[in-house]
């Protein structure tokens, strides 16, 4: 039995790296930009693709991750330069750039699923098992864990101790004020759109070898980041990281021990309590 519980938490901690990966460009976006991408979750599903298509390529799977980041990146500085920015710039209704990506999250979908078709596949990840006490976890798996360690510190290290970050936090709380010391709030906003976007599309090809691509892995994926994002509080960088790890390990242990979707169900309850006890989430800041 407590091998069995093991070897859950170590999947659902995969799937939970995976998950913190989407919620950390959501909440990213959301806290310096004041907007919601819907989009995300197709730049998720796109870096998933690049990984697919560079194995069909014949390149060693390691090396599609760099891939899998210039497609997030190719695709978050096209939706920012036509979804995000010039809605922007001439309006303060961000609902307009929420109905504008929801509608770019439809289009990238329709071009991929006419493009590459519909199937979902296989992508070959890190090949082996790790085994120790009785528990079998798959290298990719624990690839996973890994890499999303390596971008947390990351993260940190940027959002803490470069210039950028300084300046990103500077606009996150106040764009007037930063524009007012010289700060190009602007620049500063495509950046972190494109940076978001990189770590979705990195996040997509990580997971692919986890769980089967298919076109319509986004849409699945989103969902459960913007329940991590409302449990963990928009904006909150650290909530996205700690309440998409948790999901993923709620996740494995509720779908366990009980049916599918009485365990989603049970989640969803879970993010509703939150909002009424705690409309900003677990660890976000009351406005």
């Amino acid at each position: 039995m407590t091998e069995f519980v093991l070897q859950l938490l170590a999947n659902g901690l995969s799937n939970g790296v995976g998950y913190a990966f989407v919620a950390l460009g959501l909440t990213l976006v959301f806290g310096v930009l004041h907007v919601i991408n819907f989009a995300h979750g197709e730049v998720f599903m796109v870096g998933a693709l690049a990984a697919l298509l560079g194995t069909r390529w014949g390149l060693p799977y390691l090396a599609t991750l760099p891939l899998a980041v210039l497609a997030g990146v190719a695709l978050g500085a096209l939706l920012d330069r036509v979804c995000v920015a010039p809605l922007l710039a001439r309006s303060h209704d961000k609902s307009e750039v929420l109905l504008a990506t929801f509608a770019a999250s439809i289009i990238v979908f329709e071009a991929v699923f006419v493009s590459f078709g519909a199937q979902a596949e296989n992508v070959p990840g890190i090949p082996g098992v790790w085994t120790a006490g009785g528990v079998a976890v798959p290298w990719q798996r624990v690839f996973v864990l890994g890499a999303g360690v390596v971008v947390l510190v990351a993260m940190e290290f940027l959002l803490r101790r470069t210039a950028f970050g300084v300046q990103l936090r500077a606009v996150a709380q106040s764009a007037f004020a930063a524009r007012v010391v010289g700060i190009r709030v602007q620049r500063v906003n495509s950046l972190t759109f494109v940076l978001a976007s990189a770590i979705a599309g990195l996040g997509g090809a990580l997971l692919a070898p986890v769980i089967l691509y298919s076109p319509q892995i986004g849409h699945a994926v989103i969902i459960k980041a913007f329940v991590v994002v409302v449990m963990g509080g928009l904006g909150s960088v650290r909530g996205a990281v700690v309440f998409g790890v948790l999901l993923g390990v709620v996740e494995a242990l509720a779908g366990a021990f009980m049916s599918e979707g009485f365990a989603a169900a049970a989640i969803y309850a879970l993010m509703l309590v939150t909002l009424l006890w705690r409309p900003h989430g677990l660890m976000g800041r009351a406005a």
